[in-house]
Parts: C-alpha cells; structure tokens; sequence
C-alpha cells in the first residue's frame, strides 16, 4: 500500500482536531488499519460461510515516520489459530526500514448472531 494524503496525521483533523499540526506521516490509525487490512486478505477464503473477522487485540509499535508517497509492505505469520480467533505475528516495512512491528488478534464470529447483537445494542441506546 502507498501513503496516501488521507493516510496522514493531519487528514483526520476534522475528527480530532489535535491532528492538525501534525507532520504530514503515516498516521497510527492508518497504520492499524493497514494491518487490519492486510489480515483480513490474509483470512479470506479461509472462514466458514457466514463467518467474518473483527479485532479484538492490537499490539504495534510505529517507530519510524513514512511520508507521503512511501509504500508500505506487510509480513504476515500465523501464530496460533483457535475455533474463535487467530492470532498473526506483523511487519510493517516502508520502502526503508522497519517501521513497525507486534501482534494482531481476530475473534472469529458468526455474521447474523453479530449483527443482531449489534442492532439490539442500538435500539437500547437509541435516545
């Protein structure tokens, strides 16, 4: 993946606006989800129908800035696979180094039961 304008610190300024003095570098966030990204192409094809994958465990560091225009590379490998989540050792490189470097845990779940919960948990909250 290359780092794209809405990738950067600053990009997010209109949801936290303490971003907006921020170095134009690839943001944590973006980062995360990158990592998101990259397991879940990792995990497709792999799920039972009517499974998916959320995160539920995020341990990275992000120890050097990639700026605009730099692609990032994801190594992936599988550490353990449960009957409910999986957990993948990452790194994250950039055209240089290293940049980042952790663990990433998916809970495996069923769609349906999911997505019922979830619009349970939005009627009760619904003001």
């Amino acid at each position: 993946m290359v780092v794209g304008p809405a990738m950067v610190a600053p990009s997010l300024a209109d949801q936290f606006a303490a971003f907006a003095d921020l170095p134009l570098a690839l943001s944590t966030s973006a980062l995360v989800g990158f990592v998101e990204q990259a397991c879940l192409e990792l995990l497709d094809g792999h799920l039972d129908p009517g499974q998916f994958s959320v995160s539920v465990d995020v341990q990275l560091t992000h120890t050097i800035a990639s700026p605009l225009g730099a692609k990032l590379t994801a190594e992936l490998q599988v550490l353990s696979v449960e009957p409910r989540s999986v957990v993948v050792a990452v790194t994250i490189s950039d055209d240089e180094a290293v940049v980042s470097v952790g663990q990433h845990r998916r809970a495996i779940l069923n769609r349906e039961r999911f997505e019922q919960r979830l619009a349970e948990k939005a009627e009760r909250l619904r003001p």
